[in-house]
């Protein structure tokens, strides 16, 4: 929370998920970035994944803001319906470009 990014850095994002008792094979995860505190999604950081990777390196957008969130999407095909995660107590800001 609070961490403050600047353009082009490449972080690891990382998180740990409690999964419900469904078989993960048929599931996926997606991570997405607001920038206006959870209120919109601003773009797809990430395709749909394997849940149990919980884990990816991001080069961050050129996009300043003082209110980004990323939303943590978990979901299974006709097991349990993609449920959003908005991470908004660890919210960030992202800087400026630095030339």
């Amino acid at each position: 929370p609070g961490q403050v990014l600047v353009p082009g850095q490449v972080v690891r994002i990382a998180w740990t998920a409690d999964f419900p008792d469904v078989d993960l094979t048929m599931c996926e995860t997606e991570v997405l970035l607001s920038i206006d505190g959870g209120r919109t999604i601003y773009m797809l950081l990430t395709e749909q994944r394997n849940p149990r990777i919980q884990y990816f390196d991001w080069t961050v957008p050129n996009t300043p803001t003082n209110a980004a969130v990323l939303d943590i999407r978990f979901g299974c095909l006709n097991l349990y319906p993609e449920t959003p995660s908005l991470q908004i107590q660890s919210a960030f800001v992202i800087g400026p470009s630095v030339n």
